[in-house]
This record gives structure tokens, sequence and C-alpha cells, in this order.
């Protein structure tokens, strides 16, 4: 079909799920991320140089044209009162660099470069700002951000297409013989759902690899953790019943499937 559907309307992990005094720190790390996504350069400057010149400043705490006065002065000022590495801000914006224009990933590394200075620097900061901070916590971290960044872009497929973006490798594309107007209007044809399948794949691996950080967590944060990823694995699930079709309608959680994350949650079933 022709029509794009909306993208999910799919919840932001650790945005409102904090302690009061954390909660507007949170929200400020996410409006710097969000404030990225549809980066804004300058008529006639070079895209590259640009961006080098924004990492830096963002690295130092310098005013940024990147973004907003006020997301850049809000940023560094929570980095500065909870001890958060700026590298990480800097992170982000080196990786904003790829949002302009087309947005193409010739192989599985250079996309998954892309998540390690893009979603992983993100979840980084929560996680910090969390009291999350020793290695093998970040490792965690790195795979769950990892994973939730991919099923959400797995999610929005048409309306990323739309806006010219693929968070797919396009070797992948050409190993199942499938092209990227096959998977901007559908339909999901036999080689469309094995490429899907196996991406869908690359997302349960990462997010199985960072479940054990919910361990470490106290219950005011391990709860929104563990719904967000049983969540997410439901929307997998989901995604495999309806044969990876993501041109019919948004891909979504029925009332009865929430409740059933809800019960996984609650009594720790997978």
């Amino acid at each position: 079909m022709s029509d794009v559907p909306p993208p999910p309307d799919l919840p932001r992990p650790f945005y409102d799920a904090w302690r009061p005094a954390l909660r507007p720190a949170a929200r400020t790390l996410w409006h710097w991320h969000s404030a990225l996504v549809e980066p804004a350069v300058p008529t006639g400057a070079s895209v590259d140089a640009f961006f080098d010149e924004e990492r830096a400043r963002a690295e130092a705490g310098e005013p940024l044209r990147v973004i907003p006065e006020d997301t850049w002065s809000d940023a560094y000022e929570v980095c500065d009162v909870h001890g958060l590495n700026r590298d990480w801000l800097g992170a982000q914006v080196e990786a904003a660099r790829l949002l302009v224009g087309d947005t193409r990933f010739e192989e599985a590394d250079e996309l998954d470069r892309f998540i390690r200075l893009w979603a992983a620097p993100h979840a980084r900061l929560l996680a910090t700002l969390a009291g999350l901070t020793n290695s093998v916590q970040r490792s965690w971290v790195d795979e769950l951000a990892r994973g939730f960044f991919l099923l959400v872009r797995l999610a929005a497929l048409p309306a990323d297409l739309a806006k010219g973006r693929l968070f797919i490798p396009l070797e992948e594309l050409r190993q199942y013989d499938v092209s990227v107007d096959q998977l901007r209007t559908g339909p999901a044809t036999e080689s469309v759902q094995r490429l899907l399948w196996k991406h869908s794949v690359r997302i349960q691996d990462a997010l199985q690899r960072g479940r054990s950080l919910a361990n470490d967590l106290w219950f005011w944060q391990r709860y929104p953790l563990l719904r967000y990823w049983y969540g997410a694995l439901a929307l997998l699930d989901e995604l495999d019943r309806r044969d990876f079709d993501l041109w019919s309608k948004p891909l979504a959680l029925s009332r009865f499937r929430r409740f059933e994350v809800y019960l996984h949650v609650i009594f720790g079933r997978r």
C-alpha cells in the first residue's frame, strides 16, 4: 500500500520514571537528545566542519548553533550539577551529522558505530544520573540502548523512510534481495519477512544481553525498566505474529497484550 502509517507513539524509557529530585535533569537530557533528531546546519556551511566544531564546543561546554540555547545551557548545567560526562553530549552531536540529508548505513558495523555515538551515550548519561557507573553496568546499558533504539526505528520504518532514513544495513537488503522501495511501501513479501526477522533477532539479542541491569536497580528503577523490556519483547512477538507487516497499521500492543506485559513485570515470567 502507498499510504505511510503514522509512526507509533512509543514511550521514551526513563523520561518520567524518576524520583522528583532527578526528573527535571532526566528530561533535560532527553530534550538535548531530541533536539538533535532534526539537526539544523547553517546555509552554506560544510556539514563535516560544522559538526566537528559543534562536537568540540559541546565537550567544552560552549554555546552551540545546532540546537536552541535553552537546550544546551540546561544540559550543561545538569552535567555540572550531577557530575556527568559532557563527552557523551558531544558524541550525540557527532552522530547527528549522519541525520543530515538521507541516512543510510552500508554495513552493520557502520550502524553499530552510529548507535555507539547516538543511543549509547544518551543512555549512559541517564544511567549515571541513576547511579549506575561501573563498567559492567555500562555494558548492559549500551546493549539496552542498542535494542531499544533499533526496535523504535524498526517500528517506525515506513515513517523513517518517508524522511529518507533507514536503520537497516544496505548489505542485508542485498543479501535478501529487498529494495529500499519495498521497505518504503510494503507489502511484507517473503524476502522482506526474512530480512526483518533477522533484524528482529539482532534487537532481541541486544535486549537479552542488557537484561541483567535490572538486577542492579532499586525497585523504583527496576519496575519501569522491566516494563519497557517486556514491552519491547511483546512488540517483537506482535510483529512476528503479523508476519512483519509494518505498512497496514502502526505496530502496537492490544490492551490484553499490555496486561500480559504487566503480569510479566510483576511475576518475572518470560
